[in-house]
């Protein structure tokens, strides 16, 4: 008998169980073994639900986190005057001023990063089309690089005598047209938009394609319009994603160090920027471990403004339907608005980057004449070996090793506890997580060292500190796609018979690999990206692409800068395009059809 005769007798769910346990090389279980396998899938369920708080891993985990800060605020707390000079600061018009700017800035920078990314997160979430996954790679370069280097390349572009300035010259020679809002208030927006643009842009995308396209086919059929769709169904849906980006956003830019120092000096300043100051400048220690602890008491409420949209984001699994491609024939206005999107996207926020390139390869970073490779040379010299303190090639091995570990550390730390606390509604222990997102890392990296400095390897140090860098963000996205995956299918797969050890390679991890691998990337974007802890940590023996930027700077070889700046963006894109690897998986590619089992 045909399967299809089997679904209309009434024995399609005997059909489909026989079916799925043969496509993943099972037997059947025998009768009363699927009692037997919900009650191994519950149980450790369970024991999980009752510990998480208490698993071993947790504890470590928030001992690395806060015994290094809480090493060094102990001497502030118990000094001489601590409450009343903290009672000062308070009261000061410095405090008030620098509150004032921070929520400004970061309000204006999460803002237009939202609104730049939904029209492109509509066309990455709802289509397909060709290059998308290399541009959903390329979209996070961005937020790897590191503050110097970024901040370069607006300089290089946007500044006065940039690129863009110097093409407004000889298009409009006799209007007098120049950009000149890059030094100030405006430029620091641009360059937040710049850093968190594609960030946003990722992430809502990837939530816009798991919503069902069949919520509005059904809408349609009902008679509603494009925008009533949106505005009750795509919207609400959405929700909980953008507001949880924009107070991510806020967060970021609200205790924005590189930006702000450099475009704004010491007219505009966040509190990082005054803890620098002080620390650096000033050398009053417990004068910046009192604007951290303000600090801290800030993030504190806006964490718990991210916990509470934590709670409301949806639990429903991935949508891997196919996703109807854009063409022209089919979509000529919607194809037509994606490609002015991708021009202007593309150059207002991979010029600078395209700048940077374009001037390593004429010597002394200058336009002009004929392209060479001396800049390039020059990095294989003993005059790099002199200036940065290492050869090319361990700049260039530091580097990945360090990158690559804390990848893989911060991943595996992260999901596993996203898995223990899968189905428990936000909350306390995963504010405890999070609040490292806005300590300030010189805090941290000073507690650190106090505390270990003399113990510890330098490189140890190193990846402690890129762990507590890195940590609360990666846990946030996984904590967050995991709980969206929920338990229907695995608790389906165990019914079938499958061990969980088995479930958790076939079915959650392949579910799970998109969400993996973007928190992959961005983990080693941070330690990438990392400058502070390696100068304070690394002695002078640790260097990094970071470094070797910064050192070249400081000794005044900028053709070289750019030339090494050339090289970290390639790393980068070459190290995104790896952690992607292969491309999101389907359900039908996991359970396939039964008709197509029965025809195999």
């Amino acid at each position: 008998m045909k399967s299809g005769n089997r679904v209309k007798d009434g024995n399609y769910d005997d059909v489909r169980s026989r079916v799925f346990a043969r496509a993943r090389g099972e037997k059947r279980p025998p009768a009363g073994g699927l009692i037997r396998a919900c009650r191994e899938h519950s149980r450790p369920h369970a024991r999980e639900k009752w510990h998480a708080d208490r698993n071993p891993v947790y504890l470590l985990l928030l001992l690395l986190f806060y015994l290094p800060v809480l090493s060094l605020l102990v001497k502030v707390f118990f000094g001489a005057g601590f409450w009343q000079e903290l009672t000062g600061f308070l009261r000061s018009k410095l405090f008030w001023n620098t509150l004032s700017f921070s929520c400004r800035q970061a309000l204006y920078s999460a803002g237009f990063s939202l609104l730049l990314a939904l029209p492109g997160a509509y066309f990455f979430g709802r289509f397909a089309f060709p290059g998308k996954r290399l541009l959903r790679s390329a979209m996070v370069l961005p937020f790897m690089l590191p503050g110097i280097l970024v901040v370069l390349g607006m300089v290089v572009f946007y500044g006065n005598n940039g690129v863009l300035n110097h093409w407004l010259t000889l298009l409009f020679p006799d209007r007098g047209w120049r950009f000149t809002g890059l030094y100030g208030f405006w430029g620091i927006i641009l360059a937040h938009v710049f850093y968190n643009f594609t960030f946003c842009l990722r992430l809502t995308g990837e939530a816009w394609e798991r919503i069902n396209p069949t919520l509005h086919e059904a809408s349609a059929l009902l008679g509603a319009g494009p925008f009533y769709t949106w505005r009750r169904i795509t919207l609400p849906l959405m929700a909980p994603t953008l507001l949880y980006l924009f107070l991510l956003v806020f967060l970021y830019s609200f205790f924005s160090f590189t930006v702000v120092l450099v475009l704004g000096g010491y007219l505009y300043k966040t509190f990082e920027v005054l803890i620098y100051i002080e620390y650096s400048s000033r050398l009053r220690f417990a004068r910046a471990a009192l604007i951290a602890i303000v600090q801290l008491l800030l993030l504190a409420g806006l964490l718990y403004l991210q916990a509470l949209s934590g709670r409301r984001r949806r639990r429903e699994g991935l949508f891997a339907g196919t996703l109807p491609a854009l063409k022209f024939r089919d979509y000529p206005g919607r194809t037509i608005l994606f490609l002015f999107y991708l021009v202007f996207t593309g150059f207002f926020f991979f010029s600078p980057l395209a700048a940077v390139v374009a001037r390593s390869f004429f010597s002394r970073g200058l336009s002009g004449g004929l392209p060479v490779l001396e800049n390039y040379r020059l990095l294989l010299t003993d005059g790099f070996r002199f200036a940065v303190g290492r050869s090319f090639l361990s700049v260039i091995t530091t580097s990945t090793g360090l990158a690559v570990t804390v990848s893989v550390v911060a991943v595996s730390l992260a999901y596993y506890l996203a898995r223990l606390r899968r189905d428990r509604p936000w909350g306390k222990a995963d504010l405890w997580l999070q609040l490292p997102l806005g300590v300030s890392f010189v805090t941290f990296s000073s507690g650190l060292f106090m505390l270990a400095g003399k113990v510890l390897p330098s490189v140890v140090l190193i990846l402690w500190a890129q762990l507590f860098l890195a940590f609360p963000l990666i846990y946030s996205m996984l904590r967050t796609a995991r709980r969206e995956l929920g338990e229907p299918l695995l608790e389906a797969a165990a019914l079938l018979g499958a061990t969980p050890a088995r479930i958790l390679q076939t079915v959650e991890l392949p579910l799970m690999r998109p969400a993996l691998s973007t928190a992959a990337a961005y983990a080693a974007a941070f330690s990438l990206g990392d400058l502070a802890a390696v100068l304070m940590l690394g002695r002078g023996r640790v260097v990094t692409l970071s470094v070797a930027i910064y050192r070249l700077i400081g000794h005044y070889r900028f053709p070289q800068a750019i030339a090494l700046g050339t090289i970290f963006i390639l790393i980068s894109l070459l190290l995104f395009l790896l952690m992607e690897g292969r491309s999101r998986p389907r359900l039908q590619d996991i359970f396939p059809r039964p008709e197509e089992a029965e025809e195999e």
